[in-house]
């Protein structure tokens, strides 16, 4: 588990305000396990950033805004931007805001140490979801702010998505932050899984033929990438 100090939370801070904007700005960077990403002026455009990279780990929100307010954005975000903490001159919608599970609430004008407690909260939250019991027989990954459980035998096929995978099982598909490298130095330990494409590992043991260029994983085609194919054949002990 990384230590508190080697953790950054990212950060999006979302105010029609400049002043208010430039104040938790301010916080943010003298808080060594924070990180600002993204500053809007209005929801829409935090909407329009989201829907391109949803998972920061915090999002300071303002209630009260032009054209949409911070309740509606709220109301569109999905799993991956769980930790908001709420923003705004007025305390009478302090009980609207816990219903949907914010992370904390901050009434204006906001000070340092109130500002300091809220973000610990959501980095506590963070590191015991990181800290996992190691399992050598099944692999931990996190998915939307969780910690996922997963069985390397219903691990159908990992396919590369930009900065992220996807891993196939028979009931569920998991998209996971990270790069093919990282995936594979963690599935090392199980030996049915190989590389035979830049963008694609294979469980051997769901492997249902090859056809040329090509092997088949659940009804799904494959290709094999040419600087992999040796590799691959040999793995395969063919009679």
């Amino acid at each position: 588990m990384k230590s508190n100090n080697t953790i950054k939370l990212t950060c999006m801070v979302v105010d029609d305000d400049e002043v208010s904007r430039s104040i938790i700005t301010h916080f943010i960077k003298k808080t060594d396990y924070l990180e600002l990403q993204f500053s809007c002026e209005s929801a829409v455009e935090a909407h329009n950033l989201l829907k391109k990279d949803p998972d920061l780990d915090i999002i300071f929100l303002d209630v009260e805004m032009p054209e949409m307010t911070g309740m509606e954005l709220l109301q569109t975000l999905d799993d991956r931007t769980k930790n908001v903490i709420l923003t705004t001159s007025r305390e009478k919608y302090a009980v609207e805001a816990f219903e949907y599970d914010v992370s904390d609430y901050l009434v204006k004008p906001i000070n340092y140490a109130r500002f300091l407690k809220a973000t610990a909260k959501v980095l506590k939250k963070v590191t015991e979801e990181m800290d996992v019991p190691v399992d050598s027989n099944y692999l931990f990954v996190r998915v939307n702010h969780k910690i996922v459980k997963i069985s390397p035998k219903d691990i159908l096929y990992i396919e590369a998505l930009s900065d992220y995978i996807l891993i196939h099982t028979d009931k569920n598909r998991y998209i996971v932050h990270s790069t093919m490298k990282g995936i594979e130095e963690k599935l090392e330990s199980f030996k049915s899984f190989t590389r035979i494409h830049r963008s694609y590992i294979v469980n051997l043991d769901h492997l249902e033929s090859v056809q040329d260029i090509n092997v088949v994983v659940n009804n799904k085609s494959i290709p094999i990438g040419r600087s992999y194919r040796n590799q691959f054949i040999e793995r395969l002990n063919i009679l």
